[in-house]
């Protein structure tokens, strides 16, 4: 935790923690309180995480032709029942391929999302612990593993997974805005605003990104309403469902002549 410590107070503007401490934190026991949201932060759901690897993994040359030929075209099943929707069957063709090439990259990578997607969390990080340990340097396994983390609110956690998706691709816009999110969990509020600025930079139209700087902006101390108002009004804009509390929050903000002078009135 020495290390965490060190970054807070250097205010994480630069957030790059190496394969080696991102390790170190992911063994730690217990977690961290989500901290005092006025508002839920967005952009943690699994939904999101749709990982897509190639179906060859490290063991690819272990077996014999025709095994690999029955092993990929189970996958390509697979895959084609995960896209319809059809998990449980999907899940069922992973696991079958796991029981032939248990080294099988993909087939680990997409069974961690299936739990993910069912909520299974245990699950979830057991697989995708085993396709970390085949890919250690695979960004799309660790930002799995951070949501994994996050959704549980295991903060420390999320937040080494995220650093190490940021340090392996620098230009990831999603990493940045996971990052920002989990430092804003925290309650590292300037770290956070750091972060998901540096999303927008990469993706601009980012809903997610302008969503959750919203929220920072309304959970620091000065509250900074304007740009709150600003980044919000853009999430919306950009497809981000609205959100009541948010709306109450800036309403009360507002003099009678800017409400008069809003064309929605009050959004």
């Amino acid at each position: 935790m020495w290390q965490l410590d060190r970054f807070r107070k250097q205010g994480l503007s630069r957030l790059r923690l190496p394969f080696v401490c991102a390790m170190a934190l992911a063994l730690l026991e217990g977690t961290s309180p989500r901290g005092a949201e006025l508002v839920p932060f967005r952009g943690a759901e699994p939904e999101e995480v749709v990982l897509s690897l190639g179906s060859s993994g490290p063991g690819a040359s272990v077996v014999g032709g025709d095994l690999d030929a029955k092993v990929e075209a189970a996958f390509r099943a697979g895959a084609v029942a995960m896209a319809r929707g059809e998990l449980a069957g999907a899940k069922k063709t992973f696991i079958s391929i796991l029981e032939k090439r248990p080294e099988h990259l993909s087939s680990l990578v997409n069974l961690g999302w299936i739990a993910q997607r069912t909520k299974a969390w245990v699950e979830a990080e057991d697989y995708l612990k085993r396709a970390r340990h085949l890919s250690p340097d695979s960004a799309a396994i660790w930002l799995a593993l951070g949501v994994v983390y996050l959704e549980q609110d295991r903060v420390d956690f999320a937040l080494a997974a995220f650093s190490q998706v940021v340090a392996l691709e620098p230009a990831n816009a999603r990493a940045h805005r996971m990052l920002g999110l989990t430092l804003g969990r925290k309650e590292w509020y300037s770290a956070a605003e750091g972060e998901l600025r540096r999303s927008l930079e990469i993706e601009p139209n980012d809903p997610g990104a302008h969503f959750n700087l919203a929220v920072i902006y309304l959970q620091r101390q000065p509250v900074a309403m304007e740009l709150a108002r600003r980044h919000y009004h853009l999430s919306v804009d950009l497809g981000s469902a609205p959100d009541a509390k948010i709306d109450a929050l800036l309403a009360q903000s507002m003099s009678p002549a800017q409400v008069s002078a809003s064309p929605q009135g009050v959004r």
